[in-house]
């Protein structure tokens, strides 16, 4: 849970975001291009109309001076600075004229722009194709109109062009945005609508089939591509639905199948009770027990694992079992029977295929416990007030080699005496900490019980491991066999 983004992250990451964001920044970096290149445009078309105004200007003022060799150079001069003051700075900043020949230079005094400096721009801006220049950090834009040997130079800054065309393009922008704002939230629902909304409840049905709920359905949504996307949809999760319940039949079989190979519940054998739980981590377990009772009077018992679970350890035990059977048949030493169960294991297992085997004989007669194990989980021998004693493994696991030899234990165990088998699943399972039971909390557990029936045991057992458990699922097949031996009646 602490892994898991944000949803604010979870929402940056959905398709609907993103489209939104991509419609948008397309929208809107369209929308600034087109503005900048309006404001260029316009700015353009103005100068090159002022341009052809300071030119009308130039030439009209040209034919004012007259040849101005001819005119009084005091009438001259008060002839420009005149027609020069008529320009105010607010309708015409910077606005300068330039009239000379060869030999002489006259310039407007009116604004007191005069000077060497400026008419050095305005010819240089004149001699150049966009007829602009710079002077005193400001852009000049100058007409010009020569003839009869007199050159008229009409400037003005651009700023105010500038000025006034950014004015404009501020209230065409303001339409433009509007615009594209409308046109973005329309394409934004569009998009929603047909596109975003459709997918979420395809990823809806995918989640449901994915929790489970097989066989969900997604209804049409009229578009070509995403109807052909629902089908697909709606056909896979219909036959992962039939293969479900076709999986679910043959697995409830199995498990009946297991179940059948287990022994009665309520099978009776002189001098011995005994309780058993056998729980499956799936359908089917790797896991079983059985119980044979000899024509001697002697009872066989055993406990198997089959390394894994689910189905191929559950084929796994039912080898196993018939294997038991006819070993136990054949011979009641349990190390014997290990060994005969372990030369026929190893010719039909696969590599890798292991599995753990406990085989313990009761003979009533002389109150002896004979055992043998193949590298099986230790049983716990309860007797008196002692504290249990654990019997471990004798030998290797089953199909590790064939030919081991499985040494046979013996213990006395008197009328009252106990013994309690089980599967690593127990001591193996694993609460939410991911702590296993234990085989220490095991002891302690039934150090703890005292001398109480099998069956009594058994649940005390079982509700321990499942408190630990709590509400984590099992992760391994488990088995608990307990069983009493009493004195054998006549």
């Amino acid at each position: 849970m602490a892994n898991r983004p944000s949803a604010w992250i979870l929402r940056t990451r959905g398709l609907g975001f993103r489209t939104a964001l991509a419609v948008n920044l397309v929208m809107f970096a369209g929308i600034a291009a087109f503005i900048a290149f309006d404001y260029l445009r316009e700015t353009r078309q103005r100068i090159n109309e002022k341009m052809t105004t300071l030119d009308d200007e130039a030439m009209t003022l040209h034919q004012a001076l007259g040849p101005l060799a001819d005119l009084d150079p005091a009438r001259a001069q008060a002839l420009v600075d005149r027609v020069c003051a008529r320009m105010s700075d607010e309708t015409s900043p910077g606005h300068h004229i330039v009239a000379e020949t060869d030999d002489r230079v006259l310039q407007s005094r009116a604004h007191r722009r005069n000077s060497d400096e400026i008419v050095q721009a305005i010819r240089t801006a004149a001699s150049l194709p966009e007829r602009r220049a710079s002077y005193a950090g400001e852009d000049l834009v100058t007409g010009v109109h020569q003839e009869g040997g007199v050159t008229v130079y009409v400037a003005e800054q651009l700023e105010n062009i500038r000025q006034e065309v950014r004015e404009q393009i501020v209230y065409r922008s303001f339409a433009v945005v509007l615009f594209g704002v409308v046109l973005t939230v329309a394409v934004n629902v569009v998009v929603q609508r047909f596109v975003v909304r459709p997918l979420r409840r395809l990823v809806r049905t995918i989640d449901a089939i994915r929790a489970g709920k097989l066989g969900t359905q997604v209804e049409s949504f009229g578009s070509d591509e995403l109807d052909r996307l629902s089908s697909a949809v709606n056909e896979m999760s219909q036959a992962l639905a039939e293969d479900a319940r076709r999986r679910h039949f043959v697995l409830e079989k199995a498990r009946r199948v297991q179940e059948n190979l287990l022994p009665p519940p309520n099978q009776p054998v002189p001098g011995l009770t005994m309780a058993a739980v056998h729980r499956p981590a799936e359908a089917v377990a790797g896991d079983f027990y059985d119980l044979i009772a000899l024509p001697d009077g002697s009872v066989v018992c055993c406990v198997a694992d089959v390394v894994g679970h689910g189905v191929p350890a559950a084929m796994l035990a039912a080898i196993l079992k018939v294997l038991f059977l006819a070993a136990a048949e054949a011979d009641s030493d349990p190390g014997q029977v290990i060994r005969r169960v372990n030369s026929r294991f190893t010719t039909v297992a696969l590599d890798g295929d292991f599995a753990s085997l406990v085989v313990v004989r009761w003979q009533p007669d002389c109150c002896t416990l004979s055992y043998a194990s193949a590298g099986h989980e230790p049983s716990l021998l309860l007797g008196g007030n002692s504290a249990p004693t654990s019997l471990g493994a004798t030998g290797p696991l089953l199909g590790l080699a064939e030919g081991d030899l499985w040494e046979t234990m013996s213990v006395q165990a008197p009328p009252g005496t106990m013994l309690v088998c089980l599967t690593d699943g127990v001591p193996d399972a694993m609460d939410r900490d991911g702590q296993p039971f234990g085989r220490d909390r095991l002891g302690k557990v039934i150090a703890s019980i005292g001398n109480l029936p099998p069956a009594e045991l058994l649940g005390t057992l079982e509700s321990a491991v499942r408190q630990h458990l709590g509400d984590t699922p099992p992760t391994d097949d488990c088995t608990l066999v307990v069983m009493r031996f009493d004195a054998q009646t006549v």
